[in-house]
């Protein structure tokens, strides 16, 4: 059974981040993860989709997070669109409970071919799920191997610095 958790914001913990000015790093795991996810999805021209666990932090220059693991489960995948499938949500909790970090701090998926960008689908979904709040995205494209993250605050979608932490 998963995990109960508070609709309660945790108390966020007051951290140095290690570059200022920049507002999402990422594990070289997770990213490893995501590029050996989307590879798959690629050979099966599929795209794929998964969750950014770790932890929110903040300090003099205000929030920023810290990408520690990524999640994943059943999806309904074709070449242009994919989702969770609704039967296997169960087990995306618990691999979520499984995790290291203690939060959701974004997404990830793949375009097949099409570059690196938040379409208006990605946008809703990002918003509605995040909100202005500090949750990111990461879109990639296994054809050519890029990667790129983004934020949806109230300026839209932008491009974004993130550090890779070994």
């Amino acid at each position: 059974m998963p995990k109960i958790i508070s609709a309660a914001m945790p108390e966020i913990e007051f951290k140095a981040r290690p570059v200022k000015g920049v507002s999402f790093y990422i594990g070289e795991n997770v990213v490893d993860s995501i590029t050996d996810h989307a590879d798959i999805g690629y050979t099966e021209n599929k795209e794929v989709l998964g969750l950014l666990i770790g932890r929110v932090l903040k300090d003099d220059e205000g929030i920023y997070v810290k990408a520690e693991d990524a999640v994943t489960s059943g999806l309904d995948a074709d070449e242009t669109s994919v989702r969770f499938n609704k039967d296997a949500i169960e087990s995306l909790f618990e691999s979520i409970d499984k995790c290291k970090g203690d939060s959701v701090v974004g997404w990830y998926h793949s375009h097949l071919g099409i570059g690196c960008f938040l379409s208006d689908v990605d946008i809703r979904t990002h918003t509605g799920v995040f909100g202005d709040e500090a949750g990111f995205a990461v879109v990639i494209d296994p054809s050519d191997s890029t990667l790129a993250a983004f934020s949806c605050g109230s300026d839209g979608p932008q491009k974004i610095r993130m550090i890779i932490m070994i």
